[in-house]
């Protein structure tokens, strides 16, 4: 087989794995978010419930029996309406209403009446999971209260199928039973679930925290700080970049912990100096990028020589050692005649240009 055919195979895989997505979720996007999955489950609900329904409510017309076959009927056309509509709106709120109460409804009529062959019992089992998935583990087992009393109700206190087709007495005893069993066992996998669930959310909230902070200064790290930028609404920037100035003598001189000290303390002084819609980050090692927007090019370069004086006159004290730090700085502007790449690029060079010129001064251009 030629590396053409294996593509091919390939393509066709992935298009139906597309097809299956839009069909289900009415979404070809390939985040598949919660709300996104909560649509997925819905409307796969409502397609199973439309294979079901609509052949059993045929065969019911075609036994003679008008109304359960209308109700099956019925069912399966609000579930189609249903899963139009979700894919339409994707609000699986009100979508998974239109699921469970029809079903719920659904479920007591067939007990009541037998169903096809006195078999509508059997369908019970379905309900706890599809109740506790669409209202959640509180309102689920409430609603599964109430619809155990409506079963308890129909089995025992009306005139319902058992006796007509000759079941034994104790089966609507032991139908109670094994439906409560399943309702316990949903419960739990359910509870244990969402427990999941929200452990997971954590979990990725703090590995989305550690891509994106620097852990250190808690400043936003280089990947966060241009995911920041290219996500950010405006299409003007001024870039200042920042670099200590023989940072390397410090660590020699005072030992790591004392540089890592006097990092942490930078990014404060840097954080405490920035405008209302500016962003600092950690661009890397003693390197920080500073980026402001709604102010003129000379506003940004007297922000970074503010900043640069505030960090000259600083005196930095780590346990019994004192020190001073100073800072170079390169500004630049990201408009739309100059692409953030190009700015940063443009940044770095003045940045080394203030170096070569004696350092702890502003350069930009």
């Amino acid at each position: 087989m030629t590396k053409y055919a294996h593509k091919s195979k390939f393509d066709n895989k992935k298009n139906k794995a597309s097809w299956l997505t839009f069909f289900y979720v009415g979404n070809t996007d390939d985040v598949f978010s919660e709300n996104i999955r909560r649509v997925f489950i819905i409307n796969l609900f409502a397609s199973v419930g439309i294979l079901f329904t609509l052949p059993l409510g045929i065969v019911s017309l075609i036994e003679g029996k008008t109304v359960l076959g209308s109700a099956l009927i019925l069912i399966a056309f609000l579930y189609a309406m249903n899963h139009i509509y979700l894919r339409r709106t994707h609000n699986h709120g009100l979508s998974g209403n239109f699921v469970i109460y029809p079903l719920y409804a659904l479920m007591i009529y067939l007990v009541y009446t037998g169903g096809v062959k006195g078999t509508g019992h059997v369908w019970i089992y379905c309900i706890p999971a599809v109740s506790l998935f669409l209202n959640g583990m509180k309102r689920g087992l409430i609603e599964l209260s109430f619809f155990t009393l409506a079963l308890i109700i129909t089995m025992f206190f009306t005139d319902s199928h058992f006796a007509e087709f000759g079941y034994d007495p104790e089966l609507k005893t032991r139908i109670l039973f094994s439906f409560i069993v399943v309702v316990f066992l949903s419960g739990i996998y359910e509870y244990s679930m969402s427990r999941f669930n929200q452990e997971l959310k954590e979990t990725s909230a703090k590995l989305k925290l550690v891509a994106y902070i620097d852990a250190l200064t808690e400043l936003l790290n280089r990947r966060g700080m241009l995911q920041r930028l290219e996500a950010s609404s405006y299409t003007s920037f001024h870039l200042l970049l920042a670099d200590v100035d023989f940072f390397k003598s410090i660590n020699d001189e005072y030992g790591h912990d004392a540089g890592d000290y006097a990092l942490s303390q930078l990014a404060k002084i840097i954080q405490v100096s920035l405008p209302e819609g500016g962003l600092a980050s950690r661009w890397g090692g003693e390197e920080f990028l500073i980026a402001v927007c709604d102010c003129s090019e000379s506003e940004a370069f007297a922000l970074a020589e503010s900043i640069r004086q505030d960090v000259e006159d600083y005196e930095f004290e780590y346990l019994d050692q004192k020190f001073r730090m100073t800072l170079s700085f390169g500004v630049a502007t990201m408009n739309e005649s100059t692409s953030l790449r190009e700015a940063i690029t443009l940044a770095d060079s003045r940045l080394y240009s203030a170096k070569r010129a004696g350092r702890n001064r502003t350069r930009k251009s």
